[in-house]
């Protein structure tokens, strides 16, 4: 597993004007499993986690081991995936950061799934709305090709979910 996890340590915030979190789901039918990686702005990420989930603590008091379930619960609090009205659990698979960029790319274990026509899949960003408000956008990008989706949605305050029924054809 590959963890610069020391990238989570407080640091100076680089500035950037953009507020964006950008993510991939993806499911791949032969294998039976639903994917997903998200790539946030490093400094927004840690904002938002101390506020969110440390409830103000220092990040620097959290044991590197313990750091992927901050993660974690980040996202079970901000990002849902539900199939057919049930919560899909993530796990860190890998958390990756990209300094010169300012990025943070976490990707998460793969969660078997087994889609059918007629099932529901509904999925929910909140991330960072609560820190940026409007000014935040969540970029979602959701493909599965059995089902004939490839879409692409812009999570924003007023409109941050989204749900598809398998087997109609996305427009």
């Amino acid at each position: 597993m590959i963890f610069l996890f020391s990238a989570l340590t407080p640091r100076t915030a680089v500035s950037h004007p953009l507020r964006l979190s950008v993510s991939l789901i993806e499911y791949d039918a032969s294998a039976k499993a639903f994917s997903m990686q998200c790539k946030v702005f490093m400094d927004d990420f840690q904002k938002s986690l101390i506020l969110s989930v440390l409830n103000g603590r220092d990040l620097s008091e959290v044991k590197k081991e313990d750091r992927p379930r901050l993660i974690e619960a980040y996202f079970q609090k901000f990002y849902s995936i539900k199939h057919n009205g049930k919560a899909m659990a993530w796990a860190v698979k890998s958390v990756e950061y990209l300094q010169q960029e300012n990025i943070l790319w976490i990707k998460f274990q793969n969660v078997r799934a087994t889609f059918k026509a007629g099932d529901t899949l509904d999925i929910a960003n909140t991330m960072f709305f609560v820190d940026f408000g409007e000014k935040q956008t969540n970029r979602i990008v959701a493909r599965i090709p059995a089902f004939n989706i490839d879409v692409v949605h812009a999570a924003k305050t007023d409109n941050y979910t989204f749900s598809h029924v398998l087997g109609d054809r996305v427009k």
